[in-house]
């Protein structure tokens, strides 16, 4: 790292005004090949408009490679109230970092970073910093490229420039990427020079699908290479493999061993690319000219690790020993699709494989990559293309892509739905992973604790299956196949949604998530292609074990098509029998573009082909969790209880499946157990929820004091709307409505929430007597929101079930039910109005509907038995033993009103 005056060529910018304007005054990149070399000169001049920008400017970083060149300082000013202040001249100096920025990622290329905490900056200030770096590349020769990053706006500066020179008889090619215009280089002094203003006007906009050359940003590139054979003939010597096996080394007995195991040249191909991705670490080493220069073979081999470059130049030496045509290739992993459109130079690459021909077929073999298989061997990497390295030269060649021999991932899953459609669902699944999806697991086995390894399943098995636990779960490698199995048995919440009584369940299945609408209505799109994603493939076929009905499941959607949209091959065959439903789903993504001119018909495709969602419908006499014999006989939930004690087992110290466990037993209305599970939550680390659900279960048990006790403690821990809501429902009981009435009114909250506690307060006012004082709260906030369907409902139901103003129940339940278009709840609120009015037919018609739609509602499962009664049916008190089975606070709640249950 040197201190000296910029170079002469270099010319200096003056600072503009300090303001007004952006924080950017000076952008300026200056760029000179000269003699093999590459100089790069910057000058930055910001502003320190505040202290987010002074902490993150304040530090100064510089980066350079030393066996290449070297970092050379000019200035580092403060420009304060037009004065300036030398921090160099006042004794300041960078401080040399030769820690390896990216050590973890296995990356050691030699760098340096000079680092300044600048003394003395202030916000207002100006800081002012130019350095140079030279650059000569041992294994370019006397060869030189330099891309710069043309800034565009929103960027912003006052003064910003990219400037490239050279000597003018050198031979030197010179382009602009995404269309800019370049002036034709200025010749002066012996040297020609390019100078563009930057920030360029702001790139128009670029559809999010369109392939990555439409959508990068602007470069400025400009070299000594004529083309890309010239390109080839200069790395090609790098790959030389003439003599770097020696016989009778370790590499040599490698070879022998692998051409007596193998007879078949692919076989043998795929034998040494699997030593070379399994048994050789990757390690990027770019010291010592190492960016393009590789380590030998045997370095590699004794090292036991190695980066692409040497990965490579080491299975292409045992490929060429077994006689098998192959060659190093370069390949770009970010820009494979732009690389057509730069300046050759190698800096267009990033990456560096093997191009195999055996039985004249191309194979792209990477020796970074994991998994290489028999299966897998045949797909080519989304690189694009890929330049051959030849001592005669070579142009791009491109890596078209073709269908995968195997799937990337099959899957075999079952859902057990057999204890009801609406209580949690077990479930059963085993997928196969293979290339690189296999080998990322395949580092998880043996390398982690078994709790992050049950980790790593669930995380895989969520992503696959949507939320749920894993009680059982394992995960095994395949050495002989390079493919990983993941196995896992669980539990999840049920996915069964449900819409006027009607059960229907949806699925995450691969051909779901195709669409193709590409937008291209602006003209000047219509000539981009599409992006498709890939290559991918899975294969998934899926089991549903349903509950007994005497009435068909049915498919709703698409069940089984053959398709192809904007390549994407899929498939799905789909049927119901004998209590299950069998999906069979696969997609294939190739990967590629889709030509302007196809995108149309593509288009039309899709469209004809249209909503590939598949539903299965439930009948309606399907098994839910309140049925009678649910609470008679639990055999049909012994699975689901054996899953919770196995996930308990697991995990003794996850109190959220306990709860977890508590809401099921809940729902299914083995109370005690659930209770059983809250005291043990509470006993260790209950919150408030916890007491709130173990109040509501004692409410129904009927044990209102300790009822009263869980819902206080749940109010001393967070007194909470939701904690003060429970507390007014159990005081009443023990005359306390007044104090419930109090705390309500002291609550604050949304508007939605303090209407709910306006009408709760309404309710607690009507059970002191006070009915009118309570009808004129709803009437208030009827006024507020003027035929609002739930206000409407609200004052239905006050009035109906305290018989209040009957006389006014019949239009005014009506008019509730006609605003809220279709509502259980609100025909249940009628059928109580009409109910008070005797019209008994008319009530038990609302609670007939209502009940067809939500047969859950005990509440209207209640009064369908009350209305029986009065009618002389004595099917009527079934009814009324079975809601209160189901909610045995309906008999309390219902005395209120006088309406008693026998």
């Amino acid at each position: 790292m040197l201190y000296e005056p910029a170079p002469a060529w270099v010319v200096e910018a003056s600072l503009p005004e300090v303001r007004p304007g952006p924080p950017l005054l000076i952008f300026d990149d200056q760029r000179r090949i000269d003699e093999g070399r590459l100089w790069t000169y910057a000058d930055r001049a910001v502003r320190i408009d505040n202290p987010q920008m002074l902490t993150a400017i304040g530090t100064i970083q510089a980066g350079w490679l030393p066996d290449k060149g070297d970092l050379i300082v000019h200035r580092v000013s403060i420009v304060r109230n037009g004065s300036v202040i030398d921090v160099l001249g006042q004794g300041a100096k960078f401080e040399i970092l030769r820690r390896e920025r990216q050590l973890e990622q296995r990356m050691i290329d030699g760098s340096r970073t000079a680092t300044l905490a600048v003394p003395g900056l202030r916000v207002g200030d100006v800081l002012r910093v130019s350095y140079t770096i030279s650059l000569s590349d041992q294994a370019l020769d006397k060869e030189v490229q330099a891309t710069a990053v043309l800034p565009s706006a929103p960027t912003e500066a006052k003064f910003g420039r990219v400037r490239m020179s050279w000597p003018a008889d050198a031979d030197i090619k010179w382009t602009a990427t995404q269309s800019v215009s370049v002036p034709e280089p200025v010749v002066r002094d012996g040297f020609a020079t390019l100078e563009l203003k930057v920030p360029l006007a702001e790139a128009p906009p670029m559809p999010d699908d369109a392939p990555l050359r439409y959508r990068m940003p602007p470069l400025l590139q400009v070299g000594t290479f004529a083309d890309w054979p010239e390109v080839s003939r200069v790395m090609a010597p790098l790959f030389a493999t003439e003599g770097t096996i020696a016989p009778g080394s370790p590499i040599a007995r490698e070879v022998e061993r692998i051409e007596a195991a193998h007879a078949r040249p692919l076989e043998r191909a795929v034998a040494a690319l699997r030593v070379v991705q399994d048994e050789i670490a990757y390690m990027l080493n770019g010291m010592e000219g190492g960016n393009y220069i590789p380590q030998s073979p045997q370095q590699t081999w004794d090292m036991r690790y190695g980066d692409c470059k040497a990965k490579t130049l080491l299975l292409l030496a045992m490929l060429r020993e077994m006689g098998i045509d192959a060659e190093a290739v370069t390949v770009s992993s970010s820009i494979g699709d732009a690389i057509p459109g730069m300046l050759p130079m190698p800096g267009a690459f990033d990456h560096v494989i093997v191009h195999a021909v055996i039985d004249g077929e191309d194979f792209w073999l990477d020796g970074t990559n994991y998994g290489a298989s028999m299966d897998v061997v045949r797909e080519v990497p989304d690189f694009h293309y890929a330049l051959p390295l030849r001592l005669a030269g070579a142009d791009l060649m491109p890596m078209l892509q073709r269908p995968q021999q195997a799937y990337d991932q099959v899957g075999k899953i079952t859902f057990d739905h057999r204890a009801g459609l609406d209580v949690p669902a077990l479930f059963e699944a085993e997928w196969t992973l293979t290339g690189g999806n296999a080998a990322r697991y395949r580092a998880v086995i043996g390398q982690t604790a078994d709790d992050q390894t049950q980790h790593y399943i669930q995380d895989f098995a969520r992503g696959e299956l949507g939320d749920g636990q894993v009680y059982d779960g394992q995960l095994t490698y395949d050495e002989a196949s390079n493919t990983a199995t993941i196995r896992v048995k669980g539990l999840m919440t049920s996915p069964w949604e449900w819409d006027r009584g009607v059960g229907t369940r949806k699925f995450g299945l691969a051909t779901q998530s195709v669409q193709f609408r590409p937008d291209r209505a602006r003209a000047a799109w219509r000539d981009i292609p599409v992006a498709v994603p890939g290559p991918y493939s899975e294969d998934n076929e899926i089991t549903v074990l349903l509950p007994e009905s005497a009435k068909p499941y049915a498919i709703e959607g698409k069940p089984s098509f053959d398709a192809e949209i904007a390549k994407i091959r899929l498939h799905r065959a789909a049927a119901l029998a004998g209590g299950r439903l069998t999906i069979s789903d696969r997609a294939s993504w190739p990967g590629g573009e889709i030509a302007p001119a196809e995108v149309a018909a593509e288009r039309q495709k899709a469209a004809r082909f249209g909503n590939s969602q598949l539903v299965l419908r439930a009948p309606a006499d399907a098994q839910r969790r309140y049925e009678a014999a649910s609470r008679q006989d639990r055999k049909r939930f012994t699975p689901i209880e054996a899953a919770y004690a196995r996930l308990i087992e697991r995990e003794p110290d996850d109190l959220d499946i306990y709860r977890g466990r508590a809401q099921f037993r809940a729902a299914t209305w083995d109370w005690q157990g659930a209770m059983a599970d809250l005291d043990t939550v509470i006993d260790r680390e209950g919150n408030a929820d916890d007491y709130l659900m173990r109040a509501a279960l004692r409410t129904e048990a009927g044990t209102l004091e300790d009822a009263l006790a869980d819902a206080e403690k749940a109010w001393e821990l967070e007194p909470s709307l939701t904690a003060a809501f429970a507390l007014a429902d159990i005081l009443p009981y023990f005359d306390r409505a007044d104090e419930a009435i109090s705390m309500l009114e002291e609550q604050a909250g949304n508007a939605e929430q303090q209407r709910a506690i306006a009408m709760a307060v309404s309710e607690l006012e009507a059970q002191l007597g006070r009915k009118e004082e309570g009808l004129d709260r709803i009437d208030d906030l009827l006024a507020q929101r003027p035929n609002d369907p739930d206000m409407l409902n609200a004052k239905c139901w006050y009035q109906a079930t305290w018989n209040f103003r009957a006389e006014e129940l019949a239009d005014l339940c009506t008019q509730a039910v006609e605003k809220a278009v279709f509502s259980p709840p609100v025909l249940d609120s009628r059928a109580m109005g009409y109910y008070r009015l005797g019209r008994y037919a008319d009530a038990l018609k609302d609670l007939e509907a209502a009940l067809a739609v939500s047969p859950e509602l005990a509440p209207a499962l209640f009064m369908r038995g009350v209305v029986k009664r009065e009618m002389g049916n004595r099917e009527g008190e079934n009814d009324i033993r079975e809601a209160l089975a189901r909610q045995p606070s309906l008999e309390r709640l219902y005395a209120r009103y006088g309406i008693k249950a026998g």
